[in-house]
């Protein structure tokens, strides 16, 4: 049955487990314990529309500066939640659905235009964004525990990656890794191809059932063949009944079990903390 829990493997990276989360440990003291979680969220989320807009404006250092400030921030609402006790289901859901729509729309245009130099790959580059957050949220449902990445290489890595590319631009004028001509003839099928094998091993490692694989498979057919935006309209509808029907499935949040993990836990869920990591 699908409320069955079974492995979904490591929820962090390494590099979020030994460096980041102690990081924003000491970092989310400096809240105030009467801001409100949910404000810090929508802090981040208002980040994450800031740098979209910077960019369409070609102002690569206050893009830089807010997609920064969205991911610092998308780390220390969960922290925050638990150092206050107000975790919630209306957190998880708002946490989630902000990284699932302005994240992902970021992170996509950062990577095709200011990482590889490749505009014209951002629907793809969408479409692959999209597959991975509702595999991220169907692993969620079918182990308790959304999982972005690996212990190598995850959400976080990619956001610094994306911060990293956007500071370049802003020095150089540049993209971090210009494709152009004939090494993009080279090397973007080759790119292309491990970017769609990366999402299809999260989704068999992370979701090991057949009618949800069979369902994502659909989902990654449908970015393949249906003419644009058409994947993105199915793909609201389906990652909101996901969040909401996992955030139902969850646990009550549990106010001492908020307080006593504030600085032990390494997860970084809006969610109570004993049902999923997520993010922070």
């Amino acid at each position: 049955a699908d409320g069955d829990v079974v492995s979904s493997g490591p929820m962090s990276s390494l590099l979020y487990d030994l460096a980041l989360s102690p990081f924003y440990d000491r970092l989310v003291q400096l809240w105030p314990l009467w801001v409100h979680p949910n404000a810090i969220t929508c802090l981040g989320g208002a980040g994450a529309a800031a740098s979209l807009l910077a960019m369409r404006r070609g102002s690569w250092v206050a893009a830089c500066a807010a997609f920064t400030a969205y991911h610092m921030l998308d780390n220390m609402d969960g922290k925050q939640a638990r150092r206050t006790g107000k975790s919630s289901r209306l957190g998880h859901v708002l946490d989630h659905a902000l990284d699932g729509s302005l994240g992902v729309l970021a992170s996509c245009q950062i990577c095709c235009d200011h990482l590889f130099g490749y505009p014209a790959a951002q629907r793809f580059a969408l479409c692959c964004g999209m597959s991975t957050l509702l595999t991220c949220h169907v692993a969620e449902r079918c182990s308790g525990r959304p999982t972005l990445g690996t212990r190598l290489f995850g959400a976080d890595e990619l956001f610094l990656l994306c911060s990293l590319s956007l500071g370049h631009r802003a020095a150089t004028g540049e993209p971090l890794l210009q494709l152009d001509g004939s090494e993009r003839e080279r090397w973007w099928p080759a790119l292309r191809a491990g970017w769609l094998l990366a999402v299809a091993l999260l989704a068999v490692l992370t979701v090991r059932r057949p009618r949800w694989l069979a369902a994502l498979g659909s989902f990654g057919l449908l970015c393949a063949t249906a003419p644009w935006p058409l994947p993105c309209l199915v793909y609201g509808p389906a990652l909101a009944v996901l969040l909401v029907t996992n955030a139902a499935r969850a646990p009550r949040p549990c106010l001492a079990c908020s307080r006593s993990s504030a600085h032990s836990s390494s997860t970084r869920t809006r969610s109570p903390p004993q049902t999923s990591r997520g993010r922070e």
